[in-house]
């Protein structure tokens, strides 16, 4: 059984946690409650935070003076300086985040496509924006990885989340030992995952842990790296590179016909046909056939617990065809 390292997330409290809504209503999501049992959660709802209610009158971004401001319509109150000030407050208080799942449309936690209205006043007509309290919390954690709890629903955006944040929670307390050897096994672990993402990133990793500089230096160096890597989604072409790299030393031992099998699985991958699992999967079978250790203890094949895709798969169970 793999031990993962336990993710610190934050998440908006309305989610599964607290009856905190604009309504008095929580929001039952399968999603956050598997992840309890995997992930140490910091929950927050900035609305609550600075003193309104639940339930509670609407509040919304509203432009004024050329400003984004939080503005309580029925109460006419300009709430922006108390939201500033509890974020503050809040990211002073937690300085430590693998991730965010924010509440969707939110003025205070939504992190894209939240209304910003023109003007004061009814009947106006609005943009987009994020919202006032996620925006804080992106200011002070340029590189957190956040999403909301409707995009999770999407498979692939939410295996990337989790991939990004058990690898971020697993660097993290290899670095708590401060120690080259806890750095360096991390990295054993974890380099096929981040060739899958940038190949020249990733020798620059190898390069960084073979210099002679001081550890906390080579440590700072090594996470940035590691969050630029994990900042975008990994292009299809080096996931076929990285695919290969695996085949490479196992192709010997396979006979004509599992060669072209594999071939025409990679066809089918760079043709949008199949998907990635299917490939690494049965490179993952070949290599626990040939005992190949290097591969087997690859983070790639199990970047995270996989019961937390089990409301997903089961859902598309339910709709479909028997």
């Amino acid at each position: 059984m793999n031990n993962f390292a336990r993710p610190i997330i934050g998440v908006s409290k309305c989610l599964e946690f607290d009856m905190c809504r604009y309504d008095g209503s929580r929001i039952n999501n399968n999603f956050v409650r598997n992840m309890k049992e995997y992930v140490d959660f910091i929950t927050v709802c900035p609305e609550v935070g600075i003193g309104l209610g639940s339930p509670r009158k609407p509040i919304r971004l509203v432009t004024i003076g050329g400003e984004k401001n939080l503005y309580q319509p029925s109460s006419k109150k300009n709430l922006t300086k108390e939201m500033h000030d509890f974020t503050k407050k809040f990211t002073a208080s937690n300085a430590i985040f693998d991730g965010f799942i924010f509440k969707r449309d939110s003025p205070t936690c939504g992190i894209a496509d939240v209304r910003l209205y023109h003007k004061l006043g009814t009947d106006v007509g609005y943009g987009k924006t994020s919202g006032m309290f996620s925006e804080g919390i992106l200011k002070q954690f340029p590189n957190l990885v956040k999403e909301d709890e409707k995009r999770l629903n999407n498979i692939s955006i939410r295996e990337n989340f989790l991939t990004r944040v058990f690898v971020l929670a697993h660097l993290r307390e290899s670095l708590q030992f401060q120690q080259i050897e806890k750095l360096i096994y991390f990295h054993s672990k974890n380099m096929l995952l981040f060739l899958c993402y940038d190949e020249e990133l990733t020798i620059e990793l190898g390069l960084i842990l073979k210099s002679n500089d001081d550890f906390k230096l080579i440590a700072s160096k090594y996470k940035n790296i590691v969050h630029s890597i994990l900042s975008s989604i990994p292009k299809k072409n080096s996931i076929i590179d990285t695919f290969n790299y695996i085949f490479t030393p196992i192709r010997s031992k396979l006979s004509s016909a599992e060669q072209s099998h594999y071939f025409s699985l990679i066809d089918g991958f760079d043709n949008d046909l199949i998907s990635q699992s299917e490939i690494s999967t049965l490179l993952y079978s070949w290599a626990l056939r040939y005992d190949l250790k290097s591969i087997i203890d690859q983070s790639l094949f199990n970047p995270f617990p996989k019961n937390l895709l089990l409301d997903l798969i089961e859902s598309k169970k339910e709709y479909s065809i028997l």
